[in-house]
């Protein structure tokens, strides 16, 4: 009808298949909007394959390990990226199941413990490059980039063990260099967690929330802030902030859709970690309580977390502090225009007795 009108009112035929044309393609786009065609809808949320393993060995930065300590000795590396909560005995004794006491080094090194992924969408996952078998309709979003305070972003989150050292056989003759996993695994998925989607769940889980849900606490993450971004560090004390990254609270996927993609996506792997931690899920390896036997912590040690991206663009060279900001290690071209999907490398620091 709209056509046979225009058709009347202009004299070129011309023109009138152009606009004949322009409403054909919106009707049809509206319709395959509105009655939900699979095909366009496959094509928009398409679930890329990271192929992880493909340049594992170059993609990884190795030399991240550094600094090594054994007894007191430090080998390699920059000193001021050993957490202040790390053990600085030299000696250790730790005591079997028949109460016999066995003497050793304290060792301590930088090792990779997981992987976590943040997808839009719901059982996507990157890492193994397949649909994820869990029922959830929930898309999350990016946001829409408008300088307003109200737009937010949501981002499923996953969880893997990632005992890369053990994989590839690499201190494995040490008496603690082994891993509590041998292998990639699946451990936390939030499709399965009614709280990373609900604040008012995630609230029942965070008593300490309305405590921390003001103005002083907040500007106090200022400090954690200048600290990453000058020395590459951050304040355990300062548990309820994540560096430059942002106020680490509410502990779901729902985070600010303005800035770097990057940032905003570290800072919901951060609450990933001090969720689980909060949960009883994740061990301290961290201190002279783990020389012998890592034990769970309900608090998360910031200090003994770094992070490097692997995917889309990996961090070939270093990894960076947990908050540094994204400036120091290149966060938004590492991102490109399009790519929704990011994958961390969690590295842990371990302390442990080394015995013959």
């Amino acid at each position: 009808m709209w056509c046979y009108f225009l058709g009347r009112a202009e004299s070129s035929q011309k023109f009138l298949i152009l606009v004949c044309g322009v409403l054909v393609f919106w009707g049809s786009s509206f319709l395959s909007v509105a009655f939900g065609d699979s095909q366009n809808y496959t094509t928009a949320y398409e679930c890329p394959k990271a192929d992880i393993f493909k340049n594992i060995l170059t993609d990884i930065p190795f030399n991240a390990v550094m600094p090594i300590t054994i007894g007191g000795a430090q080998v390699g590396g920059m000193l001021n990226r050993v957490p202040e909560s790390a053990s600085s005995d030299f000696l250790c004794a730790c005591t079997d199941n028949f109460g016999v006491s066995d003497y050793g080094l304290v060792l301590g090194m930088w090792e990779v413990a997981y992987l976590i992924e943040l997808v839009r969408e719901p059982n996507c996952s990157p890492v193994l490059g397949i649909t994820l078998p869990f029922g959830s309709s929930n898309i999350g979003s990016a946001g829409t980039g408008s300088a307003d305070a109200s737009d937010i972003a949501f981002y499923h989150a996953h969880l893997y063990s990632f005992p890369l050292f053990t994989m590839l056989n690499l201190f494995s003759d040490l008496s603690c260099g082994k891993s509590d996993y041998m292998d990639l695994d699946l451990l936390y998925a939030s499709e399965l967690d009614p709280g990373w989607n609900d604040e008012l769940i995630a609230l029942t889980q965070t008593p300490e929330l309305p405590l921390l849900a003001n103005k002083e606490m907040v500007t106090s993450c200022s400090r954690d802030a200048l600290l990453s971004f000058n020395e590459g560090k951050t304040f355990d004390e300062l548990f309820y902030c994540a560096g430059a990254w942002g106020f680490l609270y509410p502990l779901t996927g729902y985070t600010s859709g303005i800035g770097s993609i990057a940032e905003n996506t570290s800072l919901l792997a951060v609450r990933l970690l001090a969720l689980l931690h909060k949960r009883g899920l994740l061990k301290n390896t961290v201190g002279n309580n783990a020389l012998c036997d890592n034990d769970y912590y309900s608090t998360l040690t910031k200090s003994m977390y770094r992070f490097s991206m692997l995917y889309p663009t990996p961090e070939r060279g270093d990894n960076h502090a947990l908050g540094e900001p994204g400036v120091n290690w290149q966060a938004d071209m590492r991102v490109p225009p399009g790519n929704q999907s990011v994958i961390y490398v969690v590295w842990r620091y371990r302390n442990c007795c080394l015995r013959g």
